[in-house]
């Protein structure tokens, strides 16, 4: 019993003494201070310890010390060439002093020293450092193709220290992937200052995964050092893996297309994929400078098996707009086993489409009046298109209200992104309603493109009522003309910057014919009665 415990005690001893079993000899030394100078008395620090010049003799030994705190740990008087060294067990250090040059400065007359100095140099135990090398025959990976289902890796471990390092351990973590080749353990009894371990190979499997994903293989090396510290480094390589399943969707149509043409849209869809996928929905989204012509639904419910392709849709739409667009992307989306829902896009091809488009608005400024009012209907032709288009626009007057004066058509070239404007004057009736018709206005281009376009069409509401607001009275007013006022022809028919012509006399603003005439005649023979008086 006693001789167990005792061999007990002894193993013990033998594993808390086997981190200092060594001695100052077995000591790989670091440089940490090159070269320091030191007179007399002077010190200079080196991890945590403070290295002084204590005193100088004149037979060039120069009386070094070593300490920490204020204590002196070791202390010796040194030629050149010669080494102080301290063990620390209790720190788990080691340094060394060497003695590079000593300077005494005998002064040839006194026979004393002046200033001398002593040159040292400082050593620190070494350590060993671990550079790793972790290379990947890639750096992305798609399971889907055969020749990179499987991951090759290869590590190297090499000692950058200054000491050697012992009991090295590589651990690698493949970041879930499968090992098919290799070990993720790897143990090397020992490494030299510099050296390099062999080639480790490891294969993994290519995971298979719903969405593309960066995977971090990390390798990890832990050392011993003389004194039994550990030295660890770790590297990581980053993989890029593609997705197990990939819905490619595309969409074509006309690069090039004139107004008066018809666009054709077709959409196809494809299982890149490894595996088969159901209850996929699918969208594609109205064109917003298109008329869709065909009648069709736009969205889906389909499944698709690995590496099947069918066209969703195909469908004509015509140009409402000319310009250059971009066609709206068709969208896939589907639920997976891991509770995830992921979404595809189609491409979104650009569409140039050319020509003029022609608009014609006609307006005024209220549509309720009183009887045998003026009012002043303006028309507005405009081209928002890309192309000049010659234009032809004619109002109709309705039978129950008066023409007064103005232009009722137009007849021009209307360039792209330009208005032109025309306005006539018409007298209303008798209480009642009338409405004055669309205006019916053709197009032709160069490129022999035509077409026709009808306004918006004017209600009135002819009443005595004398209730009307405000606004709508200083309108009228403000509409009302004489039948003698002649504006230019701006006023009538003019481009979209002069407002539709307003600068026509106000007629509550003119004096009535004759009156000015009359009230000079009583003037005058006021004044010739007067004098007669007299």
């Amino acid at each position: 019993m006693y001789s167990r415990l005792f061999l007990s005690l002894l193993l013990i001893c033998a594993m808390a003494t086997t981190a200092s079993a060594y001695t100052l000899d077995d000591v790989e030394w670091d440089k940490s201070i090159d070269s320091a100078t030191l007179h007399w008395g002077d010190s200079v620090e080196d991890n945590g310890y403070t290295i002084t010049a204590e005193d100088f003799q004149k037979d060039e030994h120069v009386y070094i010390s070593i300490s920490k705190n204020g204590q002196t740990l070791k202390h010796g008087a040194l030629l050149v060439g010669d080494n102080l060294e301290y063990r620390d067990t209790e720190e788990g250090k080691d340094i060394r002093v060497h003695v590079n040059e000593v300077k005494v400065n005998i002064d040839d007359w006194t026979g004393n020293m002046e200033d001398p100095t002593a040159e040292i140099r400082t050593y620190n135990r070494g350590e060993p450092e671990f550079d790793i090398s972790i290379e990947t025959d890639r750096d992305e990976y798609d399971p889907r193709i055969t020749s990179e289902t499987e991951m090759e890796v290869t590590l190297k471990i090499k000692n950058d220290g200054s000491a050697k390092a012992e009991d090295v351990q590589l651990s690698i973590d493949p970041a879930g992937m499968d090992v098919v080749g290799g070990d993720l353990t790897e143990t090397i009894s020992s490494l030299e200052i510099d050296e390099t371990t062999e080639e480790y190979k490891l294969t993994l499997n290519v995971p298979h995964l719903w969405e593309e994903t960066d995977l971090d293989i990390v390798a990890t090396v832990e050392g011993y050092d003389i004194n039994g510290d550990l030295h660890e480094n770790e590297e990581i390589e980053t993989v890029t893996i593609a997705p197990k399943v990939e819905l490619i969707l595309t969409k074509s149509v006309s690069e090039e297309l004139y107004m008066d043409e018809t666009g054709r849209f077709s959409v196809s869809i494809r299982n890149n994929g490894l595996y088969h996928v159901s209850d996929i929905t699918v969208e594609d989204g109205i064109f917003d400078h298109m008329e869709l012509l065909d009648d069709v639904a736009l969205n889906k419910k389909i499944s698709l098996e690995a590496g099947e392709t069918i066209k969703l849709f195909e469908y004509s739409m015509k140009p409402t707009k000319s310009g250059e667009f971009k066609a709206p992307a068709t969208v896939a989306s589907f639920k997976a086993s891991n509770g995830e829902i992921y979404e595809y896009e189609s491409n979104q091809p650009e569409i140039q489409i050319d020509g003029p488009v022609i608009t014609v608005t006609q307006r005024t400024a209220s549509s309720t009046i009183r009887p045998s009012d003026e009012v002043k209907v303006i028309v507005k032709v405009s081209n928002k298109g890309n192309k000049d288009a010659s234009v032809n626009a004619v109002s109709e007057i309705p039978d129950d209200v008066t023409f007064v004066r103005g232009e009722t058509s137009l007849d021009q070239v209307i360039p792209k992104g330009k208005s032109k404007s025309y306005n006539y004057i018409i007298r209303a009736g008798n209480e009642g309603n009338f409405t004055v018709p669309a205006v019916r206005a053709s197009f032709i281009d160069m490129e022999n493109y035509k077409g026709e376009r009808v306004s918006n069409i004017l209600q009135f509401n002819v009443t005595n009522t004398s209730t009307q607001d405000a606004a709508t009275d200083e309108s009228n007013e403000a509409d009302s003309q004489t039948s003698g006022g002649g504006g230019d022809d701006n006023s009538i028919f003019s481009d979209d910057e002069s407002n539709g012509g307003s600068g026509e006399t106000n007629e509550n603003n003119k004096v009535q014919p004759g009156f000015g005439a009359l009230m000079v005649i009583f003037v005058l023979a006021g004044i010739y009665v007067f004098g007669i008086k007299r």
